[in-house]
């Protein structure tokens, strides 16, 4: 008896999971704009990586406010594991942003240098004070 009622449970939750990914293919096929909503993922602190579908005039002034999450939410886990998920790229974000802001220094001391090369070159002068020979 006690293994049917957990088997009629599992087929309960089944079927919940199976009725709430329906109504997220069933979503609108117009917004309240009667535009098409778009897909995007969530940046919020409480839901981040998130995926929703949107009004396509979000932040242009004529939104709809068209809302619908695109799956069910997630576990407290799935959460945590995607807060860190987030950390991690903003982390690698920040030293790639370091290592180009590097790269445009390095260019543009490579470039000056250069440049005083060639102008002594063609000038004939010595970091800009005249040749006297």
């Amino acid at each position: 008896m006690e293994h049917e009622a957990c088997q009629s449970e599992a087929t309960q939750g089944s079927k919940q999971a199976t009725r709430s990914r329906n109504l997220a293919r069933r979503r609108r096929t117009t917004c309240y704009c009667g535009e098409r909503p778009v897909l995007a993922t969530s940046s919020t602190a409480e839901n981040p990586g998130r995926r929703f579908w949107g009004c396509v005039n979000f932040g242009v002034g004529e939104e709809c406010g068209y809302f619908v999450w695109a799956e069910p939410e997630e576990d407290p886990s799935q959460v945590s594991r995607l807060r860190m998920k987030v950390r991690n790229l903003k982390g690698k974000l920040d030293m790639v942003e370091f290592r180009f802001m590097v790269a445009v220094g390095v260019a543009l001391v490579g470039w000056t240098v250069a440049l005083i090369l060639v102008f002594e070159k063609t000038t004939g002068t010595k970091f800009g004070r005249l040749s006297l020979e």
